[in-house]
């Protein structure tokens, strides 16, 4: 076996760093990629990501709606639970399962159900 040189060294040094690096900025990336799968787990809407998400193409920051429920149902399994339907997320005056139903955005205030 040969000895390391100064070169092999600073590779191996160089890529231990890298992986260290890249391992950094995984959880910091993790928030930022979307998660289509969670479609699935909300009532029907026509805003695909953008139910959850200020950009519609999903990632990123979250609206209201995306914020109660990052609260409510990441803890209980991913599960839209009855609390979450409850909660006016948009605090428009109708609660999130009254939006839903309408096809309304429960994360925009200024989409709500007609009277």
């Amino acid at each position: 076996m040969k000895p390391w040189t100064g070169k092999s060294i600073r590779w191996m040094l160089g890529v231990c760093l890298g992986l260290l690096g890249l391992a950094h900025t995984v959880p910091v990336l993790e928030d930022a990629w979307a998660r289509p799968y969670r479609l699935a787990r909300v009532p029907k809407t026509e805003f695909g990501c953008g139910v959850c998400h200020v950009n519609p193409n999903g990632g990123g920051a979250r609206n209201s709606f995306g914020e109660e429920y990052a609260k409510i149902a990441l803890n209980s399994g991913e599960t839209y639970t009855d609390l979450l339907g409850a909660k006016d997320s948009d605090a428009d005056g109708y609660t999130n399962d009254q939006e839903f139903k309408a096809g309304t955005h429960p994360g925009d205030p200024a989409s709500k159900p007609a009277k």
